[in-house]
């Protein structure tokens, strides 16, 4: 995470606070771990009120991938990998925050870090008990795409042009291509553009029932479109109304 962003300007005044704040912390016995817990308790306990529509739904995602913090960067880094439990992915930003706490050398930064890290979690995870405890089912297109109908518009182009079969099942070789197409719906605003690229591979790999990489993800939006991807983008700018 930025730095700048992360503790911004140091003023000399703030360590006049910074250090009686730390010595009530160590009067008072909190530790990092039981602050923690208290704020995953308080995200557990609002997001349980939460009744998610699909708008709110929508709201809550592009919340969550707009999230800036020092808990969010590192647990959205993690929560990328399907190897880790809830707890295991907490503990990760748990170690990040105590490795970046040993590199702090002033109290008023220190507690910026410590409140940096402790909002964030709780915002952080709020908006993530809300989003995979209150649906059932993972995010599709359909919800990143702007438009009543231009999803099933999309997925039926798709279909005639043999890049899906009828169960949405990704037929062609060519990943980057295909990304390409969609990054292509991105920048023309079909794809809601507030929505960061992860969350987008996301709702291909439900909808297409395969894995996009971000490494490859990556790599093929800098690729200069080839002449039949050229010839895609007409037919999709003639379909959805693009400016092309």
């Amino acid at each position: 995470m930025d730095q700048k962003t992360l503790y911004g300007r140091w003023n000399f005044w703030e360590e006049f606070v910074g250090y009686p704040m730390m010595i009530y912390f160590w009067i008072r016995g909190q530790k990092i771990q039981e602050l923690l817990h208290r704020r995953i308790e308080k995200a557990q306990q609002k997001s349980s009120k939460i009744v998610l529509g699909e708008k709110l739904r929508n709201e809550f995602l592009i919340r969550y991938d707009k999230l800036d913090n020092f808990f969010s960067f590192h647990f959205k880094d993690i929560d990328s990998s399907r190897n880790h439990n809830l707890e295991e992915k907490i503990q990760y930003c748990l170690d990040q925050y105590k490795k970046e706490s040993k590199t702090v050398l002033s109290s008023s930064n220190l507690m910026k870090l410590q409140s940096n890290f402790l909002n964030g979690a709780e915002t952080t995870l709020f908006l993530y008990f809300v989003l995979k405890h209150k649906t059932n089912r993972a995010i599709r297109l359909s919800d990143i795409m702007i438009g009543e109908n231009s999803s099933k518009i999309f997925l039926a182009f798709l279909k005639d042009k043999k890049f899906i079969d009828e169960n949405h099942n990704l037929l062609v070789d060519q990943k980057s291509s295909f990304i390409r197409i969609h990054r292509f719906l991105k920048d023309n605003h079909i794809i809601n553009p507030d929505f960061q690229d992860t969350t987008i591979i996301e709702a291909m790999e439900n909808e297409y029932n395969t894995n996009f990489d971000k490494g490859t993800f990556s790599r093929a939006v800098t690729v200069k479109p080839s002449d039949f991807e050229e010839s895609v983008y007409k037919e999709l700018s003639m379909l959805l109304n693009i400016k092309y």
